[in-house]
């Protein structure tokens, strides 16, 4: 009969129990305790062997996560430096083999913004709809977002866009009342009177609070309730 390999998973695992036996000796552990780690001495093997895999595993997948978001950075800062069409190629180039990184999603938000100023209006909003379903409503950019997306469906004629990111806005704090300022601009434009003056209400009700002074505030709320008048 052959020798049994060194190597072979049973021999392995029944070194280590005896190695492990050996210890529990040496331990001057309460009987009941070591009676228990004996009996159950290969269990708990397996048990450690997972945890120190899962350890393992998690401590390099943040590394690698690391890794990428270094290289990204990098990556979006030589696009940011580029020239012209080569910018675009290069920012085009950190949004998809970035995309889970901050810098997959400022890499589209420049995209945008150079789209714009272009003024190809489709690739812009493309680009910005893109980075607003990669993140959460917890997320600051968010409004920010959804703000500019709005604005840039309105110039580009899609006024049922523009309502519907105007409305998304208005459950941030800070930019309610300008959403609700600019869903009354929007049905303005629409036609749609009653719906235009329920929103510029909207907005004075929003305002009420800092109204009686003498800044830019004010001057809004004027011009809103003198709009008001001139749809009813």
């Amino acid at each position: 009969m052959a020798d049994q390999s060194a190597f072979d998973r049973n021999h392995i695992e029944t070194t280590a129990v005896s190695e492990t036996s050996g210890i529990l000796d040496q331990l001057n552990l309460p009987p009941a305790l070591h009676s228990f780690l004996r009996k159950n001495q290969r269990t708990i093997w397996i048990i450690v062997s997972i945890i120190v895999v899962a350890v393992v595993t998690v401590a390099l997948y943040d590394s690698y996560r690391k890794y990428q978001t270094n290289q990204a950075i990098s990556a979006l800062d030589t696009a940011k430096l580029a020239d012209n069409d080569k910018r675009v190629e290069l920012l085009q180039q950190v949004a998809e083999k970035y995309s889970s990184t901050p810098s997959g999603l400022w890499a589209r938000i420049e995209l945008a913004k150079t789209a714009a100023e272009k003024e190809d209006l489709a690739t812009a909003i493309a680009e910005l709809e893109k980075v607003n379903t990669n993140i959460s409503g917890k997320n600051p950019l968010k409004p920010l977002v959804l703000y500019q997306l709005a604005g840039l469906h309105e110039e580009n004629g899609d006024l049922e866009a523009a309502i519907a990111r105007y409305q998304e806005l208005t459950v941030f704090s800070g930019f309610t009342a300008d959403a609700h300022y600019a869903m009354g601009r929007v049905y303005v434009a629409m036609d749609k009177k009653p719906e235009a003056i329920a929103q510029y209400n909207q907005y004075l009700s929003e305002t009420e609070k800092t109204a009686g002074g003498t800044g830019q505030q004010d001057q809004m709320r004027t011009q809103v309730e003198y709009t008001i008048k001139q749809l009813q």
